[in-house]
């Protein structure tokens, strides 16, 4: 059923996604399992649109059908700030990037699991990066991106951050199709993550562990 689910959103198949998510809520599927079945379909959504198979209006199309379903009752994620973040997390989509699919479910589930989430939005640049983080005195930045381009902006961020001497002030989280552990080493972040609940895990565990020497 999962992998229906999947194959369905890859296919871009609305009806036939919200019916099969239906159906697998009503087998028992838990949120989590249905989740991330469909942000595994729209990763390959992502990589259709990297590689030309896919354009701009079906990036529209996969963002519509993840909006229908979390409109589902049992499916809804609260977005609301907690009143006692256990954290902040500076979130974006970095620079000539506009997917933010991956990054609006992780920042949905960060806010239920009780962080303050500041939400840059997509096609931020390095700079403005380095500037909201001062401004807004993360303890996490977490960045996406899809595009093969990514990694090299990511590093750019990262570069700033460690000349103005704050990088050791903050963790950076990367994620989305263009990451992967090579990429941390290249980028200079702490970890990489393709799985949302994996990502905000991580960001509990710094979180508990003391977190980073705030800004």
């Amino acid at each position: 059923m999962l992998d229906a689910i999947k194959t369905a959103v890859v296919k871009l198949e609305e009806k036939k996604v919200i019916k099969l998510v239906k159906y697998a809520i009503k087998k028992g599927n838990t949120q989590r399992e249905i989740i991330e079945a469909v942000q595994s379909g729209l990763d390959t959504v992502g990589y259709y649109y990297e590689d030309g198979r896919y354009g701009v209006t079906d990036l529209m199309m996969a963002g519509i059908i993840f909006e229908e379903i979390l409109e589902i009752e049992s499916l809804k994620l609260q977005n609301n700030t907690p009143e006692e973040a256990i954290g902040k997390i500076l979130l974006c989509t970095i620079e000539y990037d506009v997917h933010d699919i991956g990054k609006s479910i992780f920042k949905s589930i960060a806010l239920m699991s009780g962080f303050d989430v500041i939400d840059l939005g997509i096609d931020v640049s390095p700079i403005v990066l380095l500037e909201e983080t001062i401004k807004q005195k993360p303890d996490i930045i977490a960045i996406s991106s899809i595009m093969s381009t990514g990694a090299k902006h990511m590093k750019e961020a990262n570069d700033l951050l460690v000349s103005r001497g704050i990088r050791d002030q903050v963790k950076i989280l990367i994620g989305g199709l263009s990451t992967h552990n090579e990429a941390v080493d290249y980028v200079g972040a702490d970890m990489f993550t393709k799985n949302v609940y994996e990502g905000v895990g991580v960001c509990k565990m710094w979180m508990e562990r003391g977190g980073s020497n705030k800004l």
